[in-house]
């Protein structure tokens, strides 16, 4: 990942998580909290992401009824509790999966990618500092 000095700052983190609340709101609850993070946290949420980013494919793979079954929603439940307990801030979103639609649910999934995308940047300002 190539990245000039002048996109690695706290101003674009900023920047970042406001056009981010606009475009996700659902998401507004971590977004807040990316600017103030250390790299600990920074870390551990790239984690927990990976874990929503699961559980919202396989609701968008039961919805448009391309997968063959595999994941039930037991092992969705299991994933969401997992994740609720690692970061509540995420319940939120967990809890309304199972009520969005294809297009909510692409949407949520691009909105995780964006944070993912936040998060990195905010983990070269800190290394960067």
């Amino acid at each position: 990942m190539s990245v000039s000095d002048k996109e690695i700052s706290k101003e674009k983190v900023d920047e970042r998580v406001d056009e981010m609340r606009k475009k996700y709101p659902l998401y507004t609850a971590v977004l807040e909290r990316i600017p103030d993070m250390d790299l600990k946290e920074v870390v551990t949420i790239m984690f927990v992401v990976d874990g929503v980013r699961w559980v919202l494919k396989a609701h968008a793979v039961k919805l448009s009824l391309i997968g063959d079954d595999k994941v039930t929603d037991q092992m969705v439940e299991e994933k969401i509790s997992e994740i609720k307990a690692q970061y509540a801030s995420l319940g939120s979103v967990l809890e309304r999966i199972h009520n969005m639609d294809l297009k909510e649910t692409i949407i949520a999934l691009l909105g995780i990618d964006g944070m993912e995308s936040l998060l990195k940047l905010r983990a070269l300002v800190i290394i960067a500092s």
